[in-house]
């Protein structure tokens, strides 16, 4: 099943970055098949085979009943407590009724200060909670580093800038600066290490007793049958594939490449071997905070190239990667590239660690050189400015290092010594502009000029770009991406709306699990047009679904957006949605529509009714995961009259099950969900 696979898929891309020149002594949390979900940890069991009710697991997290709840789930449905038992002692459960053959088994408990945990190519580290005051927090670390770079840091799973904390490798202590604020009382404070920065494990002293309980060591629950003791299963062995099922790389040996050539056209090539059953590949974009933008599925064995116009993006600085994932946890990803765009290459752009800076006086290009700001680059570099008007000399220091300019001269001095300038400094329009080529790198910055795209980058410091699943929520507005002036088409919902005559009440039913990112972008960009385009008095909702049955903490299964004429407050409603979770392949699609059929049913007016479903996998529709069929719900749009119309898959189960929806009712269609793609606009 796909939650076996996903646990399995985890394991073995860790497999793989150990065997990458690391040491192979290194013992890592995620050895113990653990991964984070929200702040919950994760720890996958052995399956169950119709006879065994004790299972052993395995983490390197010291586990008590006091300190911590486990809880159990069986083919991803929580069991009730009462129906097992937790041994913390001898990290095993055993369960009242041994679970059926193949049964996928896997518990879950709140990370606290001092858990670890393994997330992509980084070890996870729980520090103590805010409190509203600390500044300084000490890392229950146990490994020795080599290195102390890339390491990053996040508050309630936002990422802290690398300029605002500093982390003592020698006290093993991370101090935030006055820049950051104070975390507040409860805030979740997350410190993550490369793997390729530890060179030894944790001591002796600190390893987790792995061997499960003896047989005999837990006194088992009453069989439920008898009333009386039954006896004890063997102990089972922690559960560790025997030899990983695929091997994909991550970071610089994941298997695919982007390039951003002349003419801003980007080409992306990706392996066949990047094709893994149940896992989608991805075009990742994230703008300079780190948020998602742009989600685009990827087809392994294919090489790609568009223009970076089709994205839609607005000018600005954009990290760009590839990854291979499944609805909820990352698989592996590609070493996030920094690219920039420019609708105006005239208009230079200077982006500094991926900030785009606004000057007062715009940057210039002065016989090939670029002059900025004078004070608006040192201060953007972090750096003193003293300006001296007797001898029209500038004073800039930073990190012990000084640098002087004087206007009208090329001679400039770097701790006293001298250097000459390509260009001199001079006044351009009451402003004080310098060579911003000479200040970056005399302050130690690595400084690119992107011709094409009238861009200047610099980086002091390479930001860590986290590409694991916690890291990617969307940005606030994200979607609103074209450029004023430019046009979108949306040739899916222009065809229904073709159809849409008369007023009409709308609800766009959409699946909100992992792998729908790029469709609910194709849906959010698409939207206002589709609205103008339908009759006037016409009414929108929107209901989003994900798995009633499984639970996930912070994720919603079930939620409704109530009716509105206004497309705005539409578009507002649809950009809160968030492609995340999903834990088995089908989802309750049903209960989804059926909401929708009593919500239109309720919603007093005249108007006709329509239902827009959209979805890239099938439905649950039958018990117990799912208390509807799809012939119940065919028979109630059909006496509701309510047009169903989908953006769905056309072939495969998916299909076999919604176009009988479709067909339920006269005036409905079913469309590709492959062509609801962001790439199609903007063309």
């Amino acid at each position: 099943m796909k939650f076996r696979k996903m646990l399995l898929l985890s394991f073995i891309s860790i497999l793989i970055f150990g065997n990458l020149g690391l040491h192979s002594v290194i013992v890592h949390a995620a050895d113990s098949l653990e991964f984070r979900e929200h702040h919950d940890l994760i720890n996958i069991l052995k399956d169950g085979d119709g006879e065994n009710r004790v299972f052993g697991f395995t983490t390197k997290n010291k586990l008590t009943a006091s300190n911590t709840t486990l809880r159990l789930y069986v083919n991803a449905i929580e069991v009730d407590s009462k129906d097992y038992v937790v041994d913390y002692a001898n990290y095993s459960i055993t369960l009242n009724k041994a679970p059926d053959r193949g049964a996928e088994i896997h518990i879950k408990y709140g990370i606290i200060p001092g858990f670890e945990w393994g997330e992509g190519a980084n070890i996870g580290f729980a520090l103590p909670e805010g409190d509203g005051s600390t500044r300084n927090f000490p890392v229950s670390l146990n490994y020795t580093l080599n290195s102390t770079k890339q390491i990053s840091l996040s508050i309630d799973q936002t990422k802290v800038a690398t300029s605002r904390f500093t982390f003592n490798a020698t006290t093993n202590t991370v101090t935030l600066s006055e820049k950051q604020q104070v975390p507040h009382s409860g805030a979740k404070v997350y410190l993550y290490i490369p793997k390729a920065s530890i060179s030894s494990k944790p001591s002796p002293s600190e390893e987790v007793i792995e061997s499960p309980v003896s047989s005999g060591a837990v006194d088992p629950p009453p069989d439920p049958a008898s009333g009386s003791p039954s006896v004890t299963s063997p102990s089972p062995t922690p559960n560790k594939p025997s030899e990983p099922l695929v091997q994909i790389p991550t970071e610089e040996r994941y298997p695919g490449s982007i390039t951003i050539r002349s003419g801003n056209t980007i080409t992306i090539k990706l392996s066949e071997s990047a094709s893994v059953s149940g896992y989608t590949s991805y075009l990742m974009v994230k703008n300079a905070s780190g948020q998602v933008v742009r989600q685009i599925k990827i087809e392994p064995g294919k090489t790609s190239s568009f223009s970076l116009r089709k994205l839609g993006l607005p000018t600005g600085g954009y990290y760009f990667y590839l990854k291979s994932a499944n609805q909820s946890v990352e698989l592996s990803a590609s070493i996030p590239q920094f690219v920039t765009i420019n609708h105006e290459p005239k208009n230079i752009q200077v982006f500094i660690e991926g900030e785009k800076q606004v000057y007062k006086q715009p940057p210039t290009n002065f016989k090939g050189n670029i002059l900025v700001p004078l004070r608006g680059i040192f201060e953007s570099l972090g750096a003193n400015v003293k300006w001296n008007s007797s001898t029209q000399t500038v004073t800039a220091i930073r990190e012990g290092r000084t640098i002087v300019l004087t206007i009208g001269s090329k001679i400039a001095y770097i701790n006293g010594v001298a250097v000459t300038l390509s260009a001199k400094p001079q006044i351009i329009n009451g402003v004080t502009m310098v060579p911003l080529r000479f200040v970056s790198e005399a302050f130690g910055g690595e400084v690119d000029w992107h011709g094409e795209a009238g861009s200047v980058t610099i980086f002091l410091n390479k930001p860590s770009i986290p590409t694991s699943a916690e890291s990617e929520e969307p940005a606030s507005g994200a979607t609103k991406t074209t450029e004023s002036g430019s046009s979108s088409t949306s040739p899916i919902l222009n065809n229904i709306s073709k159809g849409i005559n008369t007023p009409s009440d709308i609800i766009f039913v959409i699946d909100v699990t992992g792998s729908m990112g790029e469709v609910i972008d194709y849906i959010k960009e698409t939207v206002k047009s589709f609205v103008d385009s339908v009759p006037a008095g016409s009414n929108f909702a929107v209901i989003s679904y994900r798995d009633v049955n499984i639970y996930r903490n912070g994720d919603y299964n079930l939620k409704f957006f109530d009716f509105t004429q206004d497309k705005d407050k539409l578009k507002g409603n649809l950009n809160t949605l968030v492609a995340s979770g999903g834990g088995d392949i089908k989802e309750s699609g049903l209960e989804a529509i059926n909401l929708a059929t009593n919500k239109l049913s309720e919603f007093s007016s005249d108007n006709a009714k329509r239902l827009i479903f959209i979805t890239d996998a099938p439905v649950h529709d039958s018990p117990p995961l799912s208390s509807f069929s799809i012939k119940g719900i065919a028979h109630k749009l059909k006496a509701d009259e309510i047009v169903f119309d989908a953006i769905a898959p056309s072939d495969g189960d998916a299909y076999r099950q919604i176009i009988q929806l479709v067909k339920s009712t006269p005036g409905g269609a079913l469309y590709d969900i492959k062509d609801a793609s962001v790439l199609s606009l903007n063309k």
